[in-house]
């Protein structure tokens, strides 16, 4: 019988009527060992399942199950409506499944799962399996993709998914500080049949593969071809050669021990003075691995370990990207550097839509997308990871900076007062230039929540929108997204009906009898100019200054690039440079001076 203790006929006939499956096929972590990943899977509620046999094929197999009630919260709403004891309000009517499949060959473990399988083992999965496979099955000319779900660890934007017309290559999407985390992409019939295993009868055309954390071709299998394509993939990363699909490379803890043990030691020392409100932080973003998922959610709840209470009593969060907003919530019990540490390395993340239905959760470290320096190069911490990107992109960044910033036609020498010693925010400084000719300063005045600039000049020509930002650092990144925000708005409103800049000047004029001094002062600024005359100083030529105050102790020149370390600063004046040109208006930039003020 081999591997079969059953009878050959009955399993013939169970194999005849079996059904085929589309799935994709997830790698193990190779620093977790088929017991750990058993023990957690039983933690999480799954129960084992008997099988035909134990192993097949040369692969041994273990299949775990759940199913678990489901009351959504659409039944609660409803009660208003349906009447007592129909079947639409009844509870605990529904089931939620789940399966996790493992199966081990030697030293490598794969898992295939089903339903909310996944929850349960994601923190155990190996994250680059399945782009792994595909950068050794293409060349980067190759015009395959179809789509594409990016991550950024620089630039204002988070994360962004991409479908295309027409197939592109990997050329033509690539940009500074991406990583892939899905590609959808046409597999030709050769590479599905000399490589997985599938014969001419099977494939008819080419298929569309998805790599992300998993690998799946988008065709049902059976059974016997999953076993076929995990050895395929397994020879794939054994013989092919991978090209490079991002542009940054990742660090392997195996063989950088060492600088991994320093990074996350860094991290800490960072997060703790994130924690401090210390002015030398760091930034850091939160967002789960999913981003989709976890940035439409209704809410977020904090846990700790293994605990199923909410960290914060009735607490939830309605949005959680940024680590701040947990950290204020921290703060609250005034944690020791002990304590705050043992959160950081214990605390779980989840969330949830609107029916209470989980949509993703894990670690709070996996949440975490941040950088740090380590003996001045700068690495960038993502999903529990840690990424340098390739020395070649930051000259190229530096480069295209320092080509901006020196080229004299893209500065603006409008913002001449110097940040004095006894100038302690922004509501400070702008209000210096309250009074002056041809001035108008609109700090905190955000109609329609988009504040158009801090200060507004203008000249015969020109219309001067001037941003003001403390710190050339990662906070750049928000700033440049507002700026990108209002430019589009503001277009859009010069084309159509100047609502918007409408609403600026009727908000503005609100703060004339503002209890709070700086907005009376600036409210008042309304007696010298009508609306029509406010409106009409948008008719002149539109151009959007950055005006940048360097925190650093020592005065350094903005031009300077290299003397900065926010790879992301220099990043987020890059493409915002790109976004006002794309927009067919000007972007200029000046340095704010530190010292006596003018």
């Amino acid at each position: 019988m081999g591997d079969w203790p059953l009878d050959k006929i009955k399993y013939k006939e169970r194999k005849k009527m079996a059904d085929k499956f589309q799935v994709g096929i997830y790698k193990v972590s190779s620093d977790k060992s088929l017991e750990d990943v058993c023990e957690v899977i039983q933690n999480g509620g799954f129960e084992s399942q008997n099988l035909i046999s134990n192993s097949r094929n040369g692969y041994s197999l273990r299949l775990y199950y759940q199913d678990k009630d489901s009351n959504p919260r659409w039944k609660d709403f409803l009660e208003d409506v349906a009447s007592s004891g129909q079947n639409i309000i009844q509870r605990n009517r529904g089931k939620s499944e789940g399966f996790i499949l493992l199966i081990k060959k030697e030293e490598s473990l794969y898992a295939v799962m089903g339903g909310h399988g996944y929850f349960a083992i994601q923190n155990s999965i190996d994250n680059e399996f399945g782009i792994d496979v595909f950068s050794r099955l293409i060349k980067k000319e190759d015009k395959v993709l179809k789509a594409t779900r990016e991550k950024s660890v620089v630039g204002g934007i988070l994360g962004t998914s991409k479908h295309f017309r027409n197939n592109f290559n990997l050329f033509e999407t690539d940009d500074f500080g991406k990583i892939y985390q899905e590609l959808k992409a046409s597999l030709n019939k050769s590479i599905l049949t000399d490589k997985f295993g599938f014969t001419d009868d099977d494939i008819k055309k080419d298929s569309f593969c998805v790599a992300k954390s998993s690998f799946r071709i988008n065709k049902a299998i059976s059974f016997d071809q999953l076993l076929t394509i995990i050895g395929g993939c397994e020879s794939v990363i054994e013989t092919e050669t991978a090209i490079p699909i991002n542009n940054v490379d990742k660090i392997i803890k195996k063989r950088n021990t060492e600088l991994v043990n320093n990074l996350e030691s860094n991290l800490i020392e960072q997060l703790w003075k994130r924690y401090n409100r210390e002015s030398d932080s760091y930034d850091f973003d939160l967002c789960n691995n999913d981003f989709e998922r976890y940035l439409t959610a209704s809410s977020y709840i904090i846990k700790k370990k293994h605990s199923k209470r909410n960290y914060f009593d009735e607490h939830e969060f309605e949005s959680l990207n940024n680590i701040d907003k947990l950290f204020d919530k921290l703060r609250e019990s005034e944690l020791g550097n002990d304590e705050f540490v043992e959160c950081m390395k214990t605390l779980k993340i989840y969330s949830y839509d609107e029916e209470n239905k989980e949509l993703t959760k894990g670690k709070l470290l996996n949440h975490i997308l941040g950088d740090v320096t380590e003996n001045n190069k700068k690495y960038f911490f993502i999903n529990n990871s840690w990424y340098y990107i390739k020395q070649r992109f930051i000259e190229d960044l530096n480069k295209s900076c320092k080509s901006f910033i020196k080229n004299r036609n893209n500065y603006y020498d409008g913002i001449d007062k110097c940040w004095g010693d006894t100038i302690e925010n922004e509501d400070d400084y702008n209000k210096q230039y309250i009074g002056e000719d041809n001035t108008i300063v609109l700090h905190k005045v955000i109609p329609q929540n988009i504040e158009a600039c801090d200060i507004l000049k203008w000249d015969e020509r020109n219309i001067y929108l001037c941003h003001i930002k403390k710190g050339f650092d990662n906070m750049m990144r928000d700033l440049c997204s507002q700026i990108s925000i209002a430019a589009r708005r503001i277009l859009l409103d010069i084309n159509s009906d100047k609502s918007y800049i409408t609403e600026i000047f009727h908000c503005l004029r609100r703060y004339k009898n503002s209890e709070n001094d700086y907005l009376r002062s600036i409210g008042q600024q309304t007696e010298s100019y009508n609306l029509e005359t406010f409106k009409g100083l948008f008719d002149k030529n539109r151009v959007f200054v950055l005006a940048v105050m360097d925190t650093n102790t020592s005065q350094r020149e903005i031009g300077n690039v290299e003397t900065f370390r926010s790879n992301i600063a220099k990043f987020s004046l890059q493409e915002l440079y790109k976004e006002i040109r794309g927009l067919n208006l000007e972007l200029k930039i000046t340095q704010i001076r530190k010292g006596t003020q003018s």
